[in-house]
C-alpha cells in the first residue's frame, strides 16, 4: 500500500512503497517544487510530483492547501518541509 502524507491540510509527497519504477524521494520531490520560480509554477509542480509519487490527482482544494503550505514555509528549506511531511499525523492511503 502506498501513502500520501498530508501536512497542515495539504497534500505533499511521501510514498511508503517502491514500485518497479523508482519514484523521487520526498526531499527530491520537494526540491523540484521549490525550484520553480512562481507560486503558480510551484502549485503545478506539486500536482506533477504527487502524480509521480502516488499515481494520484489532487482535488483543487487539496492542491490549494498544499500550495498554501509550500508558500508559507518555503523559506525554511527542503529538509524542514520534508521533515514536517515525514512526521505528519495526517495521512491517507493513495492506492493498493
Amino acid at each position: 500500500m502506498k501513502k500520501l502524507i498530508l501536512l497542515a491540510g495539504g497534500a505533499i509527497l511521501a510514498a511508503t512503497a517502491v514500485p518497479a519504477i523508482a519514484k523521487p524521494s520526498p526531499a527530491a520531490a520537494i526540491s523540484a517544487v521549490l525550484s520553480r520560480q512562481t507560486p503558480a509554477a510551484r502549485k503545478a509542480e506539486i500536482g506533477r510530483q504527487v502524480a509521480l509519487m502516488c499515481n494520484l490527482s489532487l482535488s483543487d482544494d487539496e492542491l490549494n492547501r498544499a500550495s498554501a503550505f509550500i508558500e508559507a514555509n518555503r523559506a525554511r528549506g527542503v529538509h524542514w518541509v520534508a521533515d514536517q511531511i515525514s512526521h505528519s499525523e495526517l495521512s491517507y492511503a493513495c492506492g493498493n
